[in-house]
């Protein structure tokens, strides 16, 4: 099986946990970088077929329990999901799995950088 390389954009091209968007093969993919690496969704959300990458970028909202016994919650800077436009289901950005149901994900992309070229590896 022949590997194809999918042109994306240049490295310095992109905001942090802004998509960019092109089509591998015929499907609509959204690359994303955080935190100096890259990431690549299909926009097809397995919920209902909605476009998942077209959705914002948000903060995922966490709990933790002080000392205190008070729980505290707040939304998290380290982690980060994509929320599908169509019902709100959210993925986790650096995996793909969806927060509410581990046995859905959004399909991922092998991503590769070349100097300052970014690649989706099919």
């Amino acid at each position: 099986m022949t590997l194809m390389k999918y042109p994306v954009a240049k490295k310095s091209e992109f905001s942090e946990l802004k998509p960019v968007f092109l089509q591998v093969g015929g499907m609509k993919v959204a690359v994303y970088k955080f935190k100096e690496r890259f990431y690549a969704y299909s926009s097809w959300c397995p919920h209902q077929g909605g476009p998942a990458c077209e959705g914002i970028v948000v903060g995922n909202a966490e709990a933790e329990l002080g000392i205190d016994r008070v729980v505290r919650e707040y939304t998290s800077t380290d982690n980060f999901s994509i929320a599908c436009p169509w019902h709100g289901v959210e993925f986790d950005l650096q995996t793909g799995v969806c927060r509410a149901d581990p046995r859905m994900r959004i399909a991922s992309y092998r991503v590769e950088t070349e100097g300052d070229d970014v690649f989706i590896v099919k």
